[in-house]
């Protein structure tokens, strides 16, 4: 862009023409999208980092979990050898696991269905301040 006092772009009062102030507030707003959108993909990394450590840690605690359940599970089905069947303890067992890991699952299900969902409203309300800016500069500049 020239931005010389000597281009045609200029009156004789030096003041820049019409054309050549659209041409920089359309610039200015290129780049202010461009920053909006790099803002929002800073937020969503943050957000998909968060959640992927989250599922981590949750497999992670689920298998130990798993393995100490089996053994309490195996603990529990000789304990009660003098009071019910096998084929009862067995499918006892089976049960609590069901419960257990449905419980289990639910919960941490819903968790992370909330930490996945990226916290946009930072971008938003750069957004909104921006183009609130923008708006009282078109009506007082």
């Amino acid at each position: 862009m020239d931005t010389s006092e000597s281009g045609p772009e200029f009156y004789a009062t030096g003041q820049p023409q019409l054309s050549e102030l659209l041409e920089r507030i359309v610039e200015d707003l290129k780049s202010i999208g461009r920053d909006e959108l790099a803002l929002a993909r800073i937020e969503i990394k943050q957000s998909m980092k968060s959640a992927i450590t989250d599922t981590a840690a949750i497999v992670l605690g689920g298998i130990v979990a798993l393995i100490g359940l089996g053994m309490l599970c195996v603990a529990v089905v000789a304990a009660l050898e003098p009071v019910w069947k096998l084929w009862f303890r067995l499918v006892l067992m089976a049960a609590v696991y069901l419960a257990i890991g449905g419980l289990v699952a639910a919960y941490f299900a819903r968790r992370l269905q909330r930490d996945v969902k990226p916290d946009m409203s930072r971008a938003k309300d750069s957004a909104e301040r921006t183009v609130q800016s923008l708006r009282e500069e078109l009506r007082h500049g």
